[in-house]
């Protein structure tokens, strides 16, 4: 396989580490959601530097990241919306002469309608 006997166990225990430092890193993250389930991962990295220190792990923001991505307690970003269109303004609105209806224009030929937007 190309690899020594003794990198083979150093990188299954490096592997049993960071599965253990993850599962601590979990714990700690759920403690903290329960009472504030908004907090983001940058905040939490923050907020749990000193309990993550007293416990001997030693883990960055992007790590925190990881460990919380792969157990699927990242926020959902919100989608930032946006409202454009002010439909119940005091201007005055043309009639759709087009829509279904008693002032119904019935086109017969080309360049008969043109449309403009101002958006």
């Amino acid at each position: 396989m190309g690899v020594s006997r003794q990198a083979f166990y150093q990188g299954q225990r490096r592997h049993a580490q960071r599965e253990s430092r993850g599962q601590a890193v979990v714990r700690l993250v759920r403690d903290w959601r329960v009472r504030q389930p908004q907090l983001g991962t940058r905040k939490l990295h923050h907020v749990l530097r000193d309990p993550l220190a007293k416990a001997g792990i030693e883990l960055g923001r992007d790590a925190m990241f990881d460990v919380l991505r792969n157990a699927g307690m990242l926020v959902p970003q919100r989608r930032a919306y946006h409202k454009t269109t002010d439909s119940h303004h005091r201007f005055r609105r043309h009639p759709n002469l087009l829509k279904a209806g008693e002032q119904q224009l019935c086109v017969t030929a080309s360049e008969q309608v043109w449309v403009a937007d101002i958006t």
